[in-house]
């Protein structure tokens, strides 16, 4: 092997090392977004250069730049907010709904953020699929989106599970591994074939850092009525081992997002409705 081979196999293994390692150090969380409605759910462009979010009760779109700049309202829609996902940098892709003859209807349509055009992709339907509109797929992650209450009875990795429903699950950018809820179970990984399933505790809402191996989740307490207490973990998913990135904070994060580059996780604050960030350094 060459001297310029050893070289640039050194630095590849170096960057692998360093984009598995969890944050060292993290800032305070500071305001990105704020309007008049409360802000939920936000999501990071491919290219991490905008981010969408939506309205109280997943009403409308918003998108902005990454610097919270430049801020507009790109869809109206009842529901389309829930479970958006950006089809590229210049669209994102939608289910809001609409009720007929006293039934939900579910359509897909994508929203151009630039124009604020929506283009109906498909009519609305009574039985919807939510994995439809899935990027990447498997067959697990897409009996856990459809099937939410079955899920543990249809994978028998879960079995033990059977009767609770499954909240959430997200798709590692390897495509090797899902993380997901489990109800009153807390959080769980496991490779896409369903096995070396594994617990990782107290979690919702849980985000993949680019490595594929840690995430980001809110542990949330609540009184039954509200929610009283949240903080952001990172959280290893091969050893468990964690940090909290939100320690003697204000803020109750809920929903949260890992921008694509690992850089910054953005989350709704249940406390005002604003949009959150927070800076990490490795």
């Amino acid at each position: 092997m060459n001297r310029k081979l050893l070289l640039t196999t050194a630095l590849l293994l170096g960057m692998g090392s360093m984009m598995a390692q969890r944050p060292s150090s993290f800032s305070e969380p500071r305001v990105l977004l704020k309007a008049e409605t409360g802000l939920i759910a936000p999501v990071w462009s491919p290219d991490g250069s905008q981010i969408a979010v939506t309205g109280d009760n997943y009403t409308g779109i918003y998108v902005a730049n990454a610097d919270g700049s430049a801020m507009k309202q790109v869809s109206e829609a009842t529901g389309a907010g829930y479970k958006m996902t950006w089809a590229n940098s210049n669209e994102i892709t939608s289910t809001p709904w609409t009720m007929v003859d006293n039934k939900r209807m579910t359509r897909v349509e994508n929203v151009n953020v630039v124009t604020g055009t929506s283009t109906v992709v498909e009519a609305a339907e009574r039985q919807f699929k939510p994995s439809r509109v899935l990027k990447n797929s498997t067959n697990l992650l897409q009996i856990m989106v459809d099937e939410p209450d079955n899920a543990t009875r249809r994978i028998s990795t879960l079995n033990a599970f059977e009767g609770k429903m499954v909240l959430n699950p997200a798709l590692s950018p390897d495509g090797k591994k899902i993380v997901f809820q489990i109800v009153g179970k807390g959080l769980m990984v496991c490779n896409t074939d369903g096995s070396d399933l594994k617990s990782l505790g107290k979690g919702a809402h849980a985000s993949w850092m680019p490595d594929s191996r840690h995430v980001m989740a809110a542990r949330i307490t609540d009184d039954g009525h509200m929610f009283t207490h949240s903080d952001i973990f990172c959280i290893d998913t091969v050893n468990g081992e964690t940090m909290n990135i939100t320690p003697n904070s204000e803020v109750i994060p809920v929903t949260l997002a890992v921008s694509p580059d690992g850089k910054t996780v953005a989350f709704d604050n249940d406390t005002d409705g604003a949009i959150y960030v927070i800076d990490l350094n490795y």
